[in-house]
């Protein structure tokens, strides 16, 4: 019986050993790609924010959440993966934020869908530098998509100031109107509740 009990403190003894070396050799696999993870990401984090011509940087001067998320950008995460998984977690939250206060002038669906999409992004931007081991391949492909979708709200920005500045020609305002289907509806739901109403 004692010479079971050896046998299996013994093998006990060795097992713990050997997965003791395995855990090490994990922990230093892992380092090593952590540490590879950092460097490619700490060279390839930037983004590219197009300048606003002037026009559009004069509209959206009061634009906070457009100041706070461009600043954001700016500023490169440093030191470890924890700051880069930080950095993407604040992008999602501060990119979320972008679809409260659109200035009045550019809050169309153009501009909600393609906010709508670089938050899309920043999400997936967020997972992956949130997985371990960190997908760096996926990183640097979103990396300049953001950028493009960036490029695309300041264009489209810069396309609704241009089109506001044509001017109307005589007449057209009373086709929009015309034409306008919502407005016939309304007016029809009126007229209905007035009848209804006698």
């Amino acid at each position: 019986m004692r010479f079971k009990f050896i046998v299996i403190l013994l093998f006990m003894a060795f097992a713990s050993c050997s997965n003791k070396e395995e855990r090490v050799a994990d922990s230093a696999k892992a380092e090593k790609l952590n540490k590879a993870a950092l460097d490619i990401l700490s060279k390839n984090w930037h983004f590219a924010v197009p300048p606003a011509n002037p026009k559009v940087a004069q509209a959206i001067q009061n634009w906070k959440q457009w100041h706070d998320f461009t600043q954001e950008l700016h500023q490169p995460p440093k030191g470890s993966l924890n700051a880069f998984r930080t950095k993407s977690k604040t992008l999602t939250l501060k990119g979320q934020l972008l679809e409260f206060d659109i200035p009045a002038q550019f809050n169309k669906p153009a501009v909600r869908s393609r906010i709508a999409t670089l938050n899309t992004k920043l999400k997936s931007l967020e997972t992956y530098t949130n997985l371990a081991p960190i997908q760096t391949d996926k990183v640097l492909k979103l990396i300049p998509e953001v950028s493009e979708e960036l490029a695309s709200i300041q264009n489209q920005l810069n396309e609704i100031i241009v089109k506001s500045e044509i001017p109307k020609e005589e007449g057209e305002l009373i086709m929009l109107q015309a034409l306008d289907t919502a407005r016939h509806a309304r007016r029809e739901i009126q007229e209905n509740l007035t009848e209804v109403k006698k």
